[in-house]
């Protein structure tokens, strides 16, 4: 994410002599939906205004965020996910070397960096990204870099290499449910993509028992919690994506696996991992944890 490039996007078919050359940053330019002709800070401002979220609420629920998130890191609960990145080399004969080199002094990291304590007060002082609006870089995703991943297989599979192993499944996958919504508003995607997964599978709200959905806004994720009347103290227990970040690509796997993992400590049933997708998108994904069945 920090790596993204400036580009140019304005000189393909060539410019004049002495005409200004103008640069972008990248990320900024693919964050820009061509559609409705906004970003998505602004699709976030438009669901404050439709659920009259209000610029306190969105930084208090951001507090809450980086609070809980430092809370289980202290509890060593994020470092049941994490492999940590060390400077090292990998040699392969017939292949030049490759490797990580951190940057300084730093020869590992193994914790996310950004979970820091803010309170209402030191995030209420930031300027709102557009004025008058709730959005700021406090109560937003934060920009980090990150990878992941898990390993996924079918049940015939597991049956097998289950067979004297004392290891179990870290959660079954039920069910998963997509769906389309109006761009300018793509961050309420979850409220639908859930309503739908859960009519798919014959359950009720109640009966999930944790929910982590990306924090790509707070206004965002207040604006869905409302839609769906949701019990807010099962949401994001371990903080979300305002205190850890927003690697995108990597961000659904990564909220799947803290799901699974807290599911696990908690000892429930079912629990649903969730995004809103730029462009006008919701994705839902239903899990049933095998020690609690």
């Amino acid at each position: 994410m920090t790596r993204n490039p400036i580009a140019a996007f304005d000189h393909r078919t060539g410019f004049k002599l002495g005409a200004p050359v103008g640069f972008k940053d990248f990320m900024w330019e693919a964050l820009k939906d061509p559609a409705a002709g906004i970003n998505m800070i602004q699709t976030a401002e438009n669901l404050a205004k439709k659920y009259g979220i209000a610029r306190e609420q969105v930084d208090e629920f951001a507090s809450q965020s980086f609070a809980k998130a430092v809370a289980a890191q202290q509890a060593g609960f994020h470092a049941g996910e994490i492999a940590p990145v060390v400077t090292e080399k990998f040699e392969l004969e017939g292949y030049k070397p490759r490797g990580i080199k951190l940057q300084g002094k730093i020869t590992e990291v193994a914790q996310d960096t950004h979970a820091r304590i803010s309170p209402l007060e030191v995030l209420a002082r930031l300027r709102a990204v557009y004025e008058g609006g709730v959005q700021t870089g406090g109560n937003s995703a934060a920009l980090v870099d990150a990878a992941a991943a898990a390993i996924v297989a079918s049940g015939g599979y597991v049956k097998n290499w289950a067979k004297g192993q004392t290891r179990k499944p870290l959660a079954r996958v039920v069910a998963a449910a997509a769906v389309g919504v109006p761009p300018e508003i793509m961050g309420i995607g979850p409220a639908p993509a859930i309503r739908l997964l859960l009519a798919r599978c014959g359950l009720t709200l109640d009966q999930v028992g944790r929910f982590e959905i990306n924090e790509a806004q707070g206004a965002q994720t207040l604006a869905v919690g409302r839609e769906l009347g949701l019990d807010m103290t099962k949401l994001n227990v371990n903080g979300g994506a305002i205190a850890l970040g927003h690697p995108l690509a990597a961000t659904g796997v990564r909220l799947t696996i803290t799901l699974a993992r807290e599911m696990r400590r908690a000892g429930v049933r079912y629990g649903i991992s969730s995004a809103c997708v730029g462009g006008g998108q919701g994705i839902a994904l239903l899990l049933e944890n095998p020690s609690a069945v």
